[in-house]
């Protein structure tokens, strides 16, 4: 027989607050873009911060308006432009009216357009050329931020895609020390942005061997390649072509190269030096080769997984990542 004492003591120990002003909130934003999905997590090296403040556009009635924050974030492997409205109040149905005519009014102001592009190739993004960055600045998420959402704001924003993130200070007494609160309210923000998956992770669910082959085809044309070793805990996948596909991708060499010049793409050229050098290619940049190469497979780089098969079992690379995250969720739950 097990006896236990307890003493159970009861203690405030701090409060939720919301921040004193939007530009309070801003300037904490801007250097804590992370807390809002904007950050890289596959980055090989530290790029500056993924946001900016005060970004002028119109509305969709021509009216003049200004953004609060824009930011870049990642959600798997693609990148997206987010616009944030910023409240330190309870968020109501007009504060989404009003973000839903920024995001409206955006594909009228081409100069914030262009501004806003110049920011992003800066940042020399991995994967993203000038085509790409069109069509990330073309397609922009609204976000809502405050401490508070109401129940109406909440049905609105759902009605015209607009997220929302609930964020607050808690301000611990003994030390007065502040920590930040964060909650998805409306669609994610936070958890988009979190989540990844590596070589190591599929690895160490038994989904993959180090040395196994990946085969990615196109009519007659299979190319074959193995999960680089130096980088399997990298979220930004890289892969290492074998000889022969290697061969097959150099005889092409002219014509991925004109492809890329008709297209104004930069990322070839530096994919293919690292594939004479036998070094690690991102794998999206692996599929994008193909493509340039024999015609196809069709698709987006950014999301390769679905071109890609594990020739150990003939699954698709799409499926294994998803029973990873199958089983992530369910260890979770454990």
């Amino acid at each position: 027989m097990t006896s236990e004492i307890w003493r159970v003591h009861t203690e405030k120990v701090g409060s939720l607050e919301a921040f004193k002003s939007e530009r309070d909130m801003e300037s904490f934003l801007l250097n804590n873009s992370a807390i809002l999905g904007c950050w890289d997590p596959e980055a090989a090296s530290s790029i500056p911060a993924l946001m900016r403040d005060q970004v002028s556009t119109l509305t969709d009635n021509m009216g003049k308006g200004r953004m609060d924050l824009v930011g870049i974030a990642r959600t798997e492997e693609v990148f997206e432009l987010r616009i944030f409205e910023l409240k330190n109040v309870e968020i109501t149905e007009p504060a989404v009216i009003q973000l839903d005519a920024y995001i409206k009014g955006w594909g009228l102001q081409e100069s914030a357009k262009e501004k806003v592009s110049k920011w992003i190739m800066a940042l020399q993004l991995d994967d993203v050329d000038e085509s790409d960055v069109q069509k990330i600045v073309n397609k922009p998420v609204g976000v809502l931020v405050g401490p508070k959402f109401s129940p109406d704001a909440i049905t609105k924003a759902q009605s015209l895609k607009i997220r929302g993130v609930r964020l607050a200070r808690f301000k611990s007494g003994p030390r007065s020390e502040y920590y930040v609160i964060i909650e998805d309210q409306v669609g994610k923000v936070i958890e988009s942005a979190r989540r990844g998956w590596s070589w190591q992770h599929l690895i160490q669910r038994g989904l993959l061997n180090k040395g196994d082959s990946l085969a990615i085809c196109h009519e007659d044309n299979t190319l074959r390649a193995t999960p680089d070793p130096s980088t399997l805990a990298w979220y930004k996948k890289k892969v290492i072509f074998d000889p022969v596909s290697m061969a097959m991708l150099l005889e092409k060499e002219k014509e991925i190269a004109a492809k890329a010049a008709d297209s104004n793409l930069k990322w070839p050229s530096k994919a293919l030096e690292s594939l004479k050098k036998s070094e690690g290619i991102f794998l999206s940049n692996a599929t994008g080769l193909c493509y340039l190469a024999f015609g196809g497979p069709t698709g987006t780089y950014w999301v390769p997984n679905w071109w890609w098969v594990h020739e150990k079992t003939g699954q698709r690379l799409d499926l294994l990542v998803n029973l990873f995250y199958e089983r992530q969720a369910s260890e979770a739950e454990e």
